[in-house]
């Protein structure tokens, strides 16, 4: 008796621990459709607007939905649901380890370093738009192609090819400058032809643009030369970036550290494209060598910064880093406004601490890390209005593990003049009205809410995330008492 007894037990445990297994394994959900209905939702007057979702005023590395936020970790596409507080890869596979390429929810960009074009998402950009998710794929032949899949990542199609190097010297030129609005995809496109070298490096540069339909044919909307050696490596930026304002779509192209030819280092490029009289007009360009006041009187040194370092606001004026004609380095210290069109350019921002990185805009504050080095080093996450009033500003806690380490380090080497990190590495992978994501690299594993299961080790790819955590833009912008909650952590 006690042994049927104890095989009934055994059993029911069993079907119990599969159950347990199979809920576990089901109870994430995208949920996009039922944002509304959901009783967890800790934003309850947050109203989705996927015009906005697309960051218009400044590249995003993360795609916004209704639910939550989808965003990459070491190659393996992640999604935050914001009203379940989960965060998973967006896998089905049972025991997936979520490392390689045979995970369902595997994404890779080009690898400059082994000369690997082929891709399945062009440096790491996502779309999300009408509930599903768009991706620019690479072909080993060179061609690129728009691909759309539904919002677990699934049902994979293509849209449209968007150019080819074999067949045209053609290719999408940086994926990262790309932007959504209105139901279509802008994208810049560049022409390298064999004399591509012989001219300097100076390369054809189209502004186009898709409508996210099967069958769809790209628009030409205009075209600048522009020089093609701003990014050293396949895949890395080279000072592109697309922005929408209004019924207005912006072309920027900048940069100030080319790699192949010293003539010209410095040059920038401008246009407009009116979506209501489909009119493309460069409004403003310098080429040239000198970096000082190149954007306006008492405007600084042109900074090297990329295009994804530029932002906008709702009314057309453009914000960039520069640096102080007085400043001992080169390094940025100020914020400017310019405005284009109608020729006008202020500072607005000059830190007190010694260094600004990582710009970004949500259309009514500017965002960016402030940090000073050294034993004592401290970093800050600071918003400002447009016109540079300090709105509010989060200090980074570092992590309690790594203070007594240091600590230990300081008794035993007294003249020891090793530096905390500073948070300059961090990425801020995207702003909406409900939190700021951001993703930390192994580099800079020492701060709360963003570190891995062990401080101290670090792996050999210095990429590497380490992890991600979110901060409550409401409570922040308020100055209320926050702090960074961790959504993911690299066990090491």
């Amino acid at each position: 008796m006690w042994v049927v007894f104890m095989k009934k037990r055994i059993y029911l445990i069993v079907i119990n621990i599969i159950l347990l297994t199979f809920v576990g394994c089901n109870q994430y959900q995208v949920d996009n459709d039922n944002v509304i209905e959901s009783r967890n939702n800790p934003f309850p007057d947050y109203k989705y607007n996927q015009e906005t979702a697309q960051s218009p005023y400044g590249q995003s590395s993360m795609a916004i939905s209704e639910t939550g936020y989808y965003y990459i970790i070491d190659d393996i596409l992640y999604f935050y649901n914001i009203n379940s507080d989960v965060n998973m890869p967006l896998c089905s596979k049972g025991n997936c380890k979520h490392k390689d390429k045979d995970c369902d929810a595997y994404v890779n960009s080009i690898n400059a370093q082994t000369a690997n074009f082929s891709c399945n998402c062009m440096e790491g950009k996502l779309f999300y738009y009408n509930n599903h998710l768009y991706c620019i794929e690479i072909t080993s032949d060179r061609d690129y192609y728009l691909y759309q899949y539904n919002d677990m990542f699934n049902d994979k199609k293509c849209i449209a090819r968007l150019a080819s190097i074999k067949e045209e010297q053609s290719m999408v030129t940086n994926a990262r400058a790309c932007l959504i609005s209105n139901g279509y995809l802008y994208f810049y496109t560049s022409t390298m032809d064999k004399q591509y070298a012989q001219k300097g490096y100076i390369a054809d540069f189209q502004c186009n643009r898709i409508k996210l339909e099967e069958n769809s044919a790209i628009q030409e909307l205009g075209e600048f030369e522009f020089p093609g050696d701003y990014a050293m490596k396949a895949g890395d930026s080279n000072g592109l970036a697309i922005f929408c304002s209004d019924e207005n779509i912006y072309f920027y192209a900048g940069g100030t550290d080319r790699f192949y030819s010293k003539e010209n280092m410095v040059q920038y490029r401008v246009a407009k494209f009116d979506v209501k009289s489909n009119r493309f007009d460069m409004i403003w360009t310098y080429t040239g060598d000198d970096r000082s006041d190149v954007l306006g009187k008492d405007t600084g040194i042109a900074n090297r910064s990329s295009g994804e370092s530029v932002k906008m606001d709702s009314y057309g004026n453009f914000y960039m880093f520069t640096a102080s004609e007085k400043a001992k380095n080169f390094d940025v210290d100020m914020i400017i406004k310019v405005n284009f069109e109608n020729d006008t350019s202020s500072v607005i921002y000059k830190t007190q601490k010694e260094q600004i990185y990582s710009l970004q805009s949500d259309g009514e504050m500017l965002y960016f890390f402030e940090t000073t080095s050294g034993r004592d080093t401290i970093s800050w996450l600071t918003a400002i209005h447009m016109d540079g009033i300090v709105q509010s500003s989060f200090e980074f806690q570092y992590n309690e593990e790594y203070l007594s380490h240091m600590e230990k380090i300081y008794k035993e080497f007294p003249d020891s003049n090793a530096g905390k990190p500073d948070a300059s590495n961090i990425i801020i992978c995207g702003i909406d009205e409900r939190f700021i994501l951001l993703k930390c690299p192994e580099d800079s594993n020492v701060f709360k809410g963003l570190t891995s299961s062990n401080t101290h080790k670090v792996s050999e790819n210095m990429d590497k995330i380490s992890g991600a955590g979110v901060i409550d833009k409401s409570k922040y912008l308020k100055n209320e008492e926050t702090s960074i909650k961790q959504i993911y952590q690299c066990v090491l």
